[in-house]
């Protein structure tokens, strides 16, 4: 929530700025001198007010005739501002089948205009761009307002609030909704469609046919639905003293609601995007202007008063909290958070709404006796989006991890809040069908979960916003299964595979600062819950039988805690799951996994397609390098350690481990944030013009390679590197080639490793030595080998360390946040490359968790005839690695049919990732193609005048919502050989000269098996 506030008061400096725009209410005080009514009157009155502590109210006597006009100067100013808004508030007493005209111009002519719909009661706002959302455009010598009153109604009257002539404001925002269908309906299409599109889901109708009979079991499905959901909804109540209605009382009090007749008033409820149009000043506080975002203030106490009514055995005081809680209704629906409502803008209500929906459906009974439940199903189901579940599943847009967080729960609240009737059924099971295909696997970068497991948010792999996303569906499918309504068994197959997945990047606990997204604290933490709701669900078949997987994954990550979970587990004799090995490729994200033991190996790339950093005001401001390669190992933390080398103090954001980079002071390194256009708001997330990252998994061995190239926003276009990553057992050797720039000015490095010292003492080994000086430097020397144990039992071996520099020095940067200087001892290994390289390179082998005795060996059997490894290829056609405990080789190819160092692949006619193993007379490989394709041909990335890549958003891309392509990877093998009888998907095909050409399908960046057998032994 403060992350919000931040942004949006970011804006407003931005646009104002050294300082926010003021908002002066002239609407309070007295009428002012340049409004007029011509045939209508005039007066300020306090029976209803948004802003303040009233309004102004405008009686109208003439139907068609009766206007309201307003003189200023200030709309002469729009003209010049793309980005000018009309900002007011209406209330309305008596619905009406008509509508309000505005027209904006001069004396002699009207140049802009809009029509207000008045067919609602309270208050409505409009909030409408001048250039984009009105019928023609303004001009500079315009001074006039005139609001036409409508002309059906002989007469009437309308207070108004909170007007503003002109405010700038993020063009996402504004919404179109009952009293303005036209603004922003590109609205519907954006990035934060889920928020915005509410007008167009609620005018989706049902594709399923009404069931005109319901049987018993359908209402015993319901039945059970409701009950399991009511008892989450209880089970996260707080804890609450003894005199819990006096503390409901007083906090009811601060909103100050009152009854007159039928009239009620009481402090406005405002919604976050309000602090758009506030008047604020860069000395305030975000915890100060929080008060004005009232709407998650106000739904936190009517969850509370609901689950305090259903709790409490006093009659006395369930009266009083069923009073208290219609008030709150009543006042709620009065603001303006009603049906067709959209509140000018509604960014992220999902967050701060989601009390509300429960609360409801809580206090069913009591809404129902009021006779105010249709009133309120149709508030819940506009707020929810719930019309979107009514869409044609093959038409459905993509669902994010948002919706899945925030609104999901609202969704089923507002059907569940219904009598049973064939509407509900009919809504419930639209709502399964909707569910389950947003849950299957999606293939583009806009969805949540991938045909790998990675789970997204903002077209990248965001574990963080992941857990949200968990933690929202997986209660639902709880509620949900072993009815008629469960979802289907893909769906349960992907979510699984997806909570499974991360249990596979976390160790157990953390995630790789690589995939933290905007915020590498290093402090997020896989949540326990997802996983035991997942248990309780069953199997993706459909049985009921506890899923002991998902349940062993819940009692590793909850400890030691007692509660009905962990006893119902432990009752069943199942344990918590043990340390994994393995190594997977999550291609949707770019980001490899490599376990042994009880650590954890990861390494992030990134391409045309993905991003390679987020960065937002006050958050990652130094993070341009996350994906340039970034290396991590993660192991279990203890009291003492908490397991990674990272610490945001003193941290250098140029040496991420595994990076190669451009060594820039830190002035140079801060992203520079702009809004970069109409879809995005104020963020950076660069992408790169190659297509070539990505890995593959063989045998649960596995390698990583990427073709890096910096942004030209940073003047970084010159800037290029071929790097790779082969991961067998505890070993990795990593290689880079064609490291080039042009920019003098600063160093190239490779990191090695950047790692927090506890101690400046702590010991590193240096050629079996012991190290524990403080401050130290050592540079290594040209055409000898270096081995280094770092302070984390890692060991590196360097075959020539003519370009090796390490470190132990206290370092001094800035927080990530850029709020602060920070301090810190660290050891630091890295590769120089000197200023302006060209065609540089590295080669480096890493041991996990070993120690000198170990990695003395390896030095030794490198230099022996038997060595461990063998590169055989690095340069820009391949990079190529053997390895010899399981005679594994393991190719990188970057171009096509280029002559490589390989005694199997002759020939390809995409780039590819490839390893393989051959025993005998059989020959099995994993082959992946690393483009996702969901583009294909040059860059598509626009230029500036002078030939550089200009920075656009993300979701400008026209082919943001297209799905990966697969494609049929040809492979030219060495000899004759065969495809075992029954395989699927795979050919080969003898050629004249005796060798093979096997072609396989590659799809979604999953790596396809091929086994082959020689041909004069032919297997079926």
């Amino acid at each position: 929530m403060n992350r919000l506030l931040f942004v949006f008061l970011f804006v407003c400096w931005q646009s104002a700025g050294s300082y926010a725009q003021i908002q002066t209410d002239i609407c309070e005080n007295s009428v002012p001198n340049n409004w007029n009514a011509i045939n209508g009157r005039l007066s300020m009155n306090a029976d209803h007010f948004k802003l303040g502590k009233q309004a102004l109210k405008w009686d109208w006597t003439t139907a068609g005739k009766s206007i309201l006009k307003v003189q200023s100067d200030a709309f002469k100013a729009v003209a010049a501002n793309p980005r000018s808004t009309f900002v007011v508030w209406i209330y309305n007493d008596t619905p009406i089948n008509d509508k309000l005209v505005f027209k904006f111009g001069t004396q002699d002519k009207t140049v802009s205009s809009f029509d207000f719909n008045l067919n609602f009661k309270g208050w409505r706002t409009a909030w409408v761009m001048y250039h984009r959302d009105m019928v023609g455009k303004p001009q500079a010598d315009m001074d006039i307002l005139t609001v036409h009153a409508p002309t059906t109604v002989k007469k009437g009257s309308l207070f108004i609030d909170q007007l503003m002539y002109d405010v700038t404001i993020n063009p996402r925002s504004p919404m179109r909704d009952e009293q303005l269908p036209f603004v922003n309906p590109e609205g519907d299409k954006a990035a934060n469609a889920h928020w915005n599109s509410l007008y167009a889901f609620n005018r989706t109708p049902h594709y399923l046919p009404l069931q005109v009979k319901l049987e018993s079991t359908d209402r015993t499905d319901m039945a059970q639905i409701t009950q399991r959901y009511k008892e989450q909804i209880l089970s996260s109540a707080k804890t609450v003293g003894k005199n819990a209605v006096q503390d409901v009382e007083k906090a009811f009090s601060y909103w100050n609601i009152g009854r007159d007749g039928g009239r009620i008033t009481g402090r406005p409820v405002y919604s976050t995007n309000d602090i758009e149009l506030v008047s604020l000043s860069p000395t305030e506080s975000v915890k100060e202007t929080n008060r004005l975002s009232g709407i998650k203030r106000y739904t936190e106490l009517m969850l509370l008063v609901a689950q305090l009514y259903q709790t409490s055995p006093d009659a006395v005081d369930k009266q009083k909290l069923e009073g208290i809680f219609i008030d709150l209704l009543d006042h709620l629906e009065d603001q303006g958070w009603a049906y067709g409502s959209g509140m000018g803008a509604l960014h992220h209500h999902g967050y701060n709404l989601s009390d509300y929906y429960p609360a409801c459906l809580l206090m069913k009974d009591v809404i129902k006796k009021h006779n105010k439940l249709d009133r309120t199903f149709k508030s819940m189901a506009w707020f929810s989006g719930l019309g979107r579940t009514l869409q044609l599943p093959d038409q459905l847009p993509s669902s994010n991890i948002d919706v899945f967080n925030t609104l999901l729960g609202s969704m089923l609240s507002s059907i569940l809040i219904m009598d049973d009737a064939p509407e509900k059924f009919r809504y419930m099971h639209s709502f399964s069908n909707w569910l389950s295909k947003n849950i299957e696997p999606d293939h583009t970068i806009e969805g949540a979960f991938k045909p790998d497991g990675a789970v997204f948010h903002h077209g990248n792999l965001y574990p963080a916003y992941g857990i949200g996303g968990y933690s929202g569906i997986t209660p639902i499918i709880y509620a949900l299964s072993g009815t008629s309504f469960s979802v289907r068994q893909q769906a349960h197959e992907s979510l699984r595979n997806s909570l499974l997945m991360m249990h596979y990047y976390t160790n157990p606990y953390k995630w790789p600062i690589s995939v933290s997204g905007r915020h590498p604290t290093g402090n997020w933490r896989i949540p326990d819950v997802p996983y035991a709701y997942m248990a309780m669900a069953g199997m993706p078949d459909g049985s009921l039988k506890t899923d002991t997987l998902m349940a062993s994954i819940y009692l590793k990550l909850n400890g030691k805690k007692q509660n009905k979970w962990a006893t119902a587990f432990k009752s069943s004799q199942i344990k918590p799951v043990g340390y994994t090995r393995g190594h997977w490729n999550l291609n949707y994200g770019l980001f490899d996994i490599h376990r042994r033991q009880d650590w954890l190996l990861t390494v992030r790339g990134h391409n045309r397609y993905f991003i390679s950093h987020e960065s937002y005001p006050g958050a990652n401001m130094y993070g341009r390098y996350f994906a340039y390669g970034q290396l991590e190992v993660l192991f279990p933390a203890t009291k003492a350690d908490d397991g990674s080398n990272f610490k945001d103090e003193g941290w250098d954001w140029n040496n991420i481990p595994g990076t190669t980079t451009l060594h820039l002071p830190l002035d140079k390194l801060r992203a520079n944030i702009i809004n970069a256009d109409d879809y995005s708001g104020i963020e950076e997330m660069l992408i790169s013009d190659e297509r070539f990252a990505g890995g593959t998994t063989f045998k649960n061995q596995g390698m990583f390679a990427m073709k890096l190239h910096g942004h030209d926003k940073y003047d970084m276009g010159s800037f290029r590197a071929t790097k790779s990553w082969f991961m067998f057992d505890n070993l990795v050797i990593n290689l880079g080639s064609g490291i080039q720039n042009t920019i003098a000015a600063y160093p190239t490095e490779t990191t090695l490793f950047q790692n927090y010292l506890k101690d400046s003492t702590d010991v590193l080994n240096i050629n079996g030595t012991a190290i524990n000086s403080f401050p130290y430097t050592k540079k290594g020397e040209a055409g000898k080998p270096l081995t280094i144990v770092d302070n984390r039992n890692i060991g590196y071996y360097i075959p020539d360390a003519g370009d090796i520099v390490l470190t132990k020095a206290t370092q001094v940067s800035r927080d990530q946040k850029d709020s602060r200087k920070t301090i810190g001892n660290f050891a630091k290994l890295i590769i120089q490359h000197g200023n302006a390289p060209v065609d540089a390179g590295y080669q480096y082998a890493m041991l996990i968790k070993t120690n000198k005795q170990a990695l003395e060996s390896l030095a030794l059997l490198q230099g022996s005839t038997k060595p461990l490894y063998k590169v055989l290829q690095k340069d820009n056609a391949a990079h190529i690695v053997w390895y010899a405990p399981q005679q594994i080789t393991a190719v990188a190819v970057f171009g096509t049919n280029n002559k490589l160092s390989d005694s199997l692949l002759m020939g390809n006619n995409r780039p590819c990732l490839l390893m393989y193993q051959q025993k005998g007379e059989q020959l099995s490989m994993s082959v992946t193609d690393p483009d996702l394709a969901f583009y294909e041909g040059p860059d598509d990335s626009p230029l500036t005048a002078d030939g550089k890549r200009k920075e656009v958003s993300i979701y400008s891309r026209n082919w943001y919502r297209s799905p990966a392509k697969p494609s049929v990877m040809q492979l030219l093998v060495k000899g004759s050989w065969v495809v075992k009888a029954g395989t699927n998907g795979l050919q080969a095909s003898l050629q004249p000269d005796g060798n093979t050409l096997v072609s396989v399908k590659c799809t979604d960046g999953i790596a396809s098996k091929i086994e082959l057998f020689k041909e004069n032994k032919r297997r079926i």
